[in-house]
């Protein structure tokens, strides 16, 4: 979810939120974080963990100010592949970009032994 729609979500307008710098300033983030006394978080009041700047076409940037809570809500998911078959599937695909020989070819296992156990008869163990 992004910043802008929890905070539709839960009826706060931009324009009530303080206004930011342009563009947002990881030094600046960290440092209102920081802060003592503590921010609140501006959906629940409870302690802000997190500080995001987020641009809304109206009001421009605004400091959105966010408990753990809220804050991992409007969190980046990664986008990295979970499964050892979708990395092996993106390093293959990185090989052939790369114009590596073998790349289809191109096995991975999930332990030495295993790998030794899979190996074509013509090959000898190190």
């Amino acid at each position: 979810m992004e910043p802008a729609d929890l905070l539709n979500r839960h009826g706060i307008e931009p324009d009530a939120l303080e206004a930011a710098p342009a563009p947002p300033a990881r030094r600046e983030t960290l440092a209102r974080v920081q802060e003592t006394p503590p921010r609140a978080c501006v959906v629940c009041g409870e302690q802000a963990a997190t500080a995001r700047i987020v641009s809304f076409p109206a009001a421009g940037w605004r400091w959105v100010d966010l408990c753990w809570d809220h804050g991992m809500a409007v969190r980046r998911r990664s986008r990295l592949p979970a499964t050892l078959e979708g990395i092996a599937a993106d390093l293959r695909a990185a090989a052939r970009e790369a114009g590596l020989p073998g790349a289809e070819r191109m096995a991975f296992y999930s332990s030495f032994e295993a790998a030794v156990r899979g190996r074509r008869d013509d090959e000898e163990t190190r």
